[in-house]
Protein backbone atom coordinates (compact mmCIF):
# COMPACT_ATOMS: atom_id res chain seq x y z
CA UNK A 1 0.00 0.00 0.00
CA UNK A 2 2.65 3.02 0.67
CA UNK A 3 6.61 2.81 0.77
CA UNK A 4 6.63 3.84 4.41
CA UNK A 5 6.92 1.74 8.09
CA UNK A 6 4.13 2.61 10.27
CA UNK A 7 6.74 3.94 12.95
CA UNK A 8 8.19 7.10 10.11
CA UNK A 9 6.90 9.71 10.25
CA UNK A 10 6.70 10.03 5.98
CA UNK A 11 3.70 7.93 6.40
CA UNK A 12 1.71 10.47 8.07
CA UNK A 13 2.41 12.81 5.23
CA UNK A 14 1.55 10.33 3.02
CA UNK A 15 -1.85 9.11 4.66
CA UNK A 16 -2.57 12.59 4.65
CA UNK A 17 -1.61 12.92 0.80
CA UNK A 18 -3.39 9.68 -0.40
CA UNK A 19 -6.53 10.97 1.59
CA UNK A 20 -6.85 14.36 0.09
CA UNK A 21 -6.44 12.53 -3.39
CA UNK A 22 -9.43 10.24 -2.31
CA UNK A 23 -6.69 7.15 -2.97
CA UNK A 24 -8.21 6.29 0.85
CA UNK A 25 -11.75 6.84 2.59
CA UNK A 26 -11.73 8.14 5.96
CA UNK A 27 -12.22 4.38 7.72
CA UNK A 28 -8.58 3.10 6.26
CA UNK A 29 -7.22 6.56 7.01
CA UNK A 30 -8.27 6.61 10.93
CA UNK A 31 -7.34 3.16 11.04
CA UNK A 32 -3.51 3.70 9.40
CA UNK A 33 -3.28 6.93 11.25
CA UNK A 34 -4.14 5.11 14.42
CA UNK A 35 -1.10 2.59 13.51
CA UNK A 36 1.02 4.73 12.66
CA UNK A 37 0.96 8.12 14.47
CA UNK A 38 -0.95 6.37 18.40
CA UNK A 39 1.14 3.22 18.30
CA UNK A 40 4.48 3.13 16.07
CA UNK A 41 5.58 7.07 15.86
CA UNK A 42 8.07 7.95 18.29
CA UNK A 43 7.33 11.47 19.44
CA UNK A 44 11.15 12.51 19.46
CA UNK A 45 11.13 11.97 15.73
CA UNK A 46 8.76 14.69 15.47
CA UNK A 47 9.69 18.38 15.51
CA UNK A 48 7.02 20.86 17.80
CA UNK A 49 4.63 21.94 15.51
CA UNK A 50 4.15 18.23 13.85
CA UNK A 51 3.59 17.03 17.35
CA UNK A 52 1.54 19.81 17.50
CA UNK A 53 -0.62 19.33 14.25
CA UNK A 54 -0.65 15.85 14.52
CA UNK A 55 -1.72 15.16 18.13
CA UNK A 56 -4.77 17.30 17.35
CA UNK A 57 -5.96 15.16 13.84
CA UNK A 58 -5.55 12.21 16.25
CA UNK A 59 -8.24 13.46 18.74
CA UNK A 60 -10.68 14.02 15.97
CA UNK A 61 -9.36 10.83 14.41
CA UNK A 62 -9.94 8.87 17.32
CA UNK A 63 -13.59 9.93 17.77
CA UNK A 64 -14.59 9.36 13.51
CA UNK A 65 -17.51 7.28 12.99
CA UNK A 66 -18.80 7.01 9.69
CA UNK A 67 -22.38 5.88 11.51
CA UNK A 68 -25.42 8.06 11.24
CA UNK A 69 -26.26 6.07 14.40
CA UNK A 70 -23.53 7.17 16.17
CA UNK A 71 -23.98 11.14 15.58
CA UNK A 72 -28.30 10.46 16.69
CA UNK A 73 -26.96 8.99 19.81
CA UNK A 74 -24.35 12.07 20.86
CA UNK A 75 -23.67 14.01 17.84
CA UNK A 76 -20.63 16.06 20.20
CA UNK A 77 -19.25 12.51 21.01
CA UNK A 78 -18.38 11.72 17.32
CA UNK A 79 -16.53 13.46 14.32
CA UNK A 80 -17.80 13.61 11.40
CA UNK A 81 -16.51 12.87 7.77
CA UNK A 82 -16.84 16.44 7.31
CA UNK A 83 -15.02 17.69 10.60
CA UNK A 84 -12.78 15.03 9.70
CA UNK A 85 -11.71 16.30 6.10
CA UNK A 86 -11.40 19.74 7.92
CA UNK A 87 -9.38 19.09 10.29
CA UNK A 88 -6.53 16.93 7.66
CA UNK A 89 -6.54 20.07 5.55
CA UNK A 90 -6.05 22.29 8.45
CA UNK A 91 -3.45 19.84 9.52
CA UNK A 92 -1.58 19.90 6.15
CA UNK A 93 -1.71 23.83 6.04
CA UNK A 94 -0.04 23.98 9.45
CA UNK A 95 2.92 21.43 8.63
CA UNK A 96 3.50 23.79 5.15
CA UNK A 97 4.81 26.47 7.00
Amino acid sequence: MNMYDNNDKRRLYWLIDQYLLNKIDESIFCDEFYYSYDLEVSSETLSEIEQQAFLELSKVVSRFSQYEEDHKLDARAFSTVQELRQKIIETKDKLKE
